[in-house]
């Protein structure tokens, strides 16, 4: 039987913001910067061409209506009105950031999907399940609020299966100061409390980790159904907060009953899985300072997993999207302008009917 095939995104968008509207304190877009934004934006939409997109950065909900007009307008210019129709985002869900005030608005999420969604929800406030870790030898933690909101959706994958898809943007390395902290202008050169600030940010990022860990679990222990988590997680696959949203890989020399367990729940990269089956492949979806990082990931469950015997599924191949990035810190470089900070990642994915369990 044919397989049915499906495509994944993740798309920062880098500030999709209302045109005038200041954020950050100090940003705006005048209404012509809004328009290219949005043309750019429509463009990359367009070239991706995923079933699924799980957005970050998407400050306001008509920001976001006027990049899918300018995007469905695409469409009817360059497809037939059946394959405009297909390719239009039937379900779009905005998830607004609940630390934004009516003069600071902050980065919410949106997730996109030209499936069936089953069921949707989104978790930011923890105060009734807070991150909670008691004293254990002098050292404690606790987290009542992500500094972004966690989408969750469980949606229809193809031929019967259904899955859930987690949009989540943790908190970048960016040194995070207390409101008027004088350490956040750099000429004061307070390097210590600069250095305190990398690490409440740092610790900050391991808690909404965490509590995505949590989620997810409560949701792929003891089920069949595959898990894909997209995002922008602020960090390289081989961190530690990135590695707990993907779980723990059982010891190898571990009983293989026990090592069932750990992969019921463990999670892989989607890029990783494509460069060790390419030849001369890398892939960045981000420069900062001169470093070249992938921290925008895809990582599926075991059911998508190729070294899996039992996977009902594939990865055939992911895309990054980067060609607009360039290199600040080289004399010279261009500017940006309207493009996004960060390389899009797509990765095609399928279920194979032939390896679906008889019911």
């Amino acid at each position: 039987m044919a397989r049915s095939f499906f495509n994944v995104a993740a798309f920062n968008v880098r500030n999709l913001v209302n045109a005038e509207v200041t954020y950050y304190q100090r940003s705006r877009y005048s209404q012509k910067a809004y328009d290219e934004k949005l043309t750019w934006l429509a463009e990359q939409l367009y070239r991706l061409d995923a079933d699924f997109v799980c957005m970050q950065e998407v400050f306001h909900s008509a920001a976001l209506n006027d990049l899918l007009a300018r995007y469905d307008a695409l469409l009817a210019a360059r497809h037939s009105p059946t394959k405009a129709r297909l390719d239009k985002y039937d379900t779009v869900h905005f998830e607004p950031n609940i630390n934004e005030t009516a003069n600071n608005p902050q980065p919410g999420l949106a997730f996109l999907s030209r499936r069936t969604v089953h069921s949707y929800d989104a978790v930011q406030d923890l105060t009734a399940r807070p991150i909670d870790i008691p004293d254990d030898d002098g050292f404690s933690y606790g987290l009542t609020k992500l500094s972004r909101p966690v989408q969750i959706a469980k949606v229809d994958l193809g031929k019967g299966v259904s899955g859930w898809i987690f949009n989540a943007h943790l908190k970048s390395k960016l040194p995070r100061f207390p409101f008027g902290d004088p350490a956040a202008d750099e000429a004061n050169a307070l390097f210590l409390a600069r250095t305190t600030g990398v690490f409440r940010s740092l610790a900050l990022r391991a808690g909404e980790a965490l509590a995505v860990r949590r989620e997810i679990l409560q949701r792929s222990q003891n089920s069949t159904d595959p898990v894909i988590v997209v995002g922008d997680l602020n960090d390289g696959i081989g961190a530690v907060s990135t590695e707990m949203v993907a779980g723990e890989a059982p010891w190898r020399r571990l009983p293989t009953d026990v090592k069932m367990k750990f992969w019921d729940v463990e999670l892989y990269s989607a890029v990783r899985s494509h460069l060790r089956r390419s030849e001369d492949a890398s892939i960045y979806t981000h420069i900062y300072n001169g470093a070249y990082a992938t921290i925008d990931h895809i990582l599926v469950s075991q059911e998508f997993y190729y070294r899996n015997r039992d996977r009902i599924g594939d990865i055939h191949f992911v895309r990054c999207h980067n060609d607009h990035l360039t290199d600040d810190s080289l004399d010279g470089a261009p500017s940006l302008g309207p493009a996004s900070d960060h390389g899009q990642l797509v990765a095609r994915l399928s279920i194979d009917p032939d390896r679906l369990p008889v019911a």
